[in-house]
């Protein structure tokens, strides 16, 4: 096979045809997506910003149905999100509870999202609720929101945000806490009206409800004798009077924790209940199971995929130019790995990935002991990411530099034929290929990035699935790309060296059959090992309510839940770093440009605060 031709082939019209269209499937998707938040022009979104009492700005997505205004006010929800998202998780609940009446604020809570930073929990002012309190007062006194009839609403640790909030304003009407748990200082009648929903495999149950099996137990636990006004109530029931604020009802779906935040049994919970509670106006009101949210999910996802495919095609279109020649790749290669050297090297590189709990552990070990790393390193999640992968590649680099120099030996392997130096002969230093290496990427980065932050300034959507990916940054979070590009950068520059060095596996016949066949072996090599990885936490879970991997306080439970977000990312930035490399010939282009994707990502979607555990 030769690559060669398909980046000097000006007369192709495929890379461009492909460019056009991404951009247009990208386009359609956030247009859809829009679409379907403002139910198709039947609701106003719009971005608010309002500072918190200590002065903290918050940000939030204001949902109002069209018709409701001064003269026709409609009751009142704030919605808060989950510790490690941002309010985009919430418009699942948000837009369904919009679209059947009710104003709802949909907030970034402090330190996610575009919300400021939350500042140090030990000082004063620090605010436990992350902006959820100030959000209730900025939505009633809105002059179409009926100030007397507001609830409140949130999923995980924006459950128990929006839990302290109404137990102590009893003139809030309404709770539904998806994700937690009712504690001991709830009684029949604080708070008012509310609904509990946790999932049967929610991974935190045990430690928010002292229970293994929820089904069996909670409803005979001293908090739920609190509560109920009967003394046997059931799953599922509704006890109490709405009128009086002492209605209360647990409902128990088969699902787990990250799945309430999108579960339609239990929106359909929600909507019903806040109708219940809040009385609003009946013409609005829509079948409880009639629910379009998840159309939204699915259109945003299908935007993230096609922003970053039009990489591809433009990648090529730019190495096709004079000035990028330079960088295309001009000499074939000779060394391929066979199927049991592959084998037998990803095995290595599976049994260094499974060592993500013991580094994460050793890492906060640090952290609690030794040094309190989030001075210097805000995003607690990311660190941990960070820590393992780095640890991985180093050990793996080790390994691969023992094997490099048996091969340089053995068959006179050369670093310029793994793509690793860019020296074509003594006599050039590749200074020239690394600036405009460097310069693709940028280039390249600055389109993704460009593209998404438009379309999220005109349509109020970004880059998430079911877990948030990219948005737009503030400078803050600009400060965060800036930190951890670095630390990326050499994960990614190692991994290259790794996948495209000693695992790559024989050519197709052509570059495109050349960049599929290895785009799966690459994925596979990343995530298959964390995919039985995750296995092991789920099967026992699913089987016998058994969960394997917890670890102190319920960490390592935050990080297998993370690991689902962190093997889209592997998936991703394996195929954009194969592209490059059938291209180029070399591992930087894919290691400059998917360090400043990654690091997007997590600048923009990870929390900025201790982790709850």
């Amino acid at each position: 096979m030769d690559t060669r031709s398909p980046t000097r082939q000006p007369q192709s019209l495929k890379a461009f045809l492909g460019l056009i269209f991404c951009l247009i499937l990208l386009v359609g998707a956030v247009v859809l997506a829009s679409s379907v938040q403002t139910d198709f022009g039947r609701v106003e979104v719009s971005n608010v910003t309002y500072p918190n009492f200590n002065g903290i700005l918050i940000r939030a997505k204001l949902f109002k149905p069209v018709g409701v205004s001064r003269n026709n006010p409609a009751p009142g929800a704030v919605y808060i999100h989950g510790y490690q998202n941002n309010r985009e998780t919430g418009d699942a609940y948000s837009s369904e509870l919009a679209r059947r009446g009710f104003v709802v604020l949909n907030i970034d809570a402090i330190g996610r999202g575009n919300s400021g930073e939350p500042g140090d929990p030990r000082l004063p002012g620090f605010d436990e609720t992350y902006g959820g309190k100030t959000s209730v007062q900025y939505l009633r006194q809105l002059p179409f929101v009926q100030s007397k009839s507001v609830g409140i609403l949130g999923h995980s640790l924006g459950a128990e945000m929006a839990y302290s909030v109404a137990l102590d304003d009893p003139t809030i009407q309404a709770l539904v806490i998806t994700g937690f748990a009712y504690t001991l200082k709830s009684s029949t009648v604080r708070p008012r009206n509310m609904l509990m929903i946790i999932g049967k495999w929610d991974e935190f149950r045990q430690r928010m409800t002292g229970t293994r099996d929820i089904e069996k137990e909670w409803m005979q636990t001293e908090q739920t004798k609190r509560v109920f006004p009967v003394p046997s109530p059931q799953i599922g029931m509704t006890y109490g009077d709405f009128g009086q604020g002492t209605a209360r009802k647990v409902f128990i779906p088969r699902i787990t924790h990250v799945q309430e935040s999108h579960d339609s049994a239990s929106i359909a919970q929600t909507v019903e209940w806040m109708r219940d509670a809040l009385r609003p106006n009946p013409r609005y009101w829509i079948d409880k199971n009639s629910q379009s949210w998840w159309i939204k999910e699915y259109a945003t996802l299908v935007a993230m995929l096609a922003g970053l495919a039009s990489i591809l095609p433009l990648g090529l279109i730019l190495l096709r130019t004079n000035f990028f020649g330079v960088i295309r790749r001009s000499a074939r290669w000779r060394y391929f790995s066979a199927l049991s050297g592959y084998l037998k090297f990803s095995a290595i590189n599976a049994f260094l990935l499974w060592l993500y709990l013991p580094l994460i552990l050793a890492l906060f070990g640090v952290h609690k002991y030794v040094l309190p790393i989030d001075k210097f390193f805000p995003m607690m999640m990311v660190n941990g990411t960070i820590w393992w992968f780095l640890w991985v590649n180093i050990i793996g680099a080790l390994l691969f530099w023992v094997w490099y120099r048996k091969q340089k030996f053995r068959i006179g392997l050369t670093l310029t034929e793994l793509g690793i130096s860019l020296k074509s002969d003594r006599r050039t230093s590749g200074g020239a290929q690394l600036l405009k290496t460097i310069l693709l990427a940028g280039l390249l980065f600055v389109f993704a990035y460009g593209s998404e932050h438009l379309l999220e300034w005109i349509f109020l959507v970004d880059y998430r699935f079911v877990w948030p990916f990219a948005s737009d940054l503030t400078p803050y979070r600009w400060r965060m790309f800036f930190l951890y590009y670095p630390f990326l950068l050499v994960c990614f520059i190692l991994s290259g060296m790794f996948l495209h060095g000693q695992i790559r596996r024989p050519e197709k016949a052509s570059a495109g059959g050349t960049f599929l066949s290895w785009s799966c072996s690459n994925v596979f090599a990343l995530t298959a090992p964390l995919v039985l990885f995750l296995l092991v936490q789920y099967i026992p879970l699913f089987t016998t309510g058994f969960i394997p991997f917890e670890g102190p306080g319920g960490l390592f439970v935050v990080f297998m839940i993370s690991l689902f977000h962190t093997l889209a990312l592997l998936a991703i930035t394996a195929v954009i770093s194969t592209w490059f490399y059938v291209f180029t010939g070399q591992i930087y282009v894919g290691a400059f440009l998917n360090a400043a994707l990654v690091a997007w990502m997590f600048a923009s979607s990870q929390v900025i605060a201790p982790i709850p555990v």
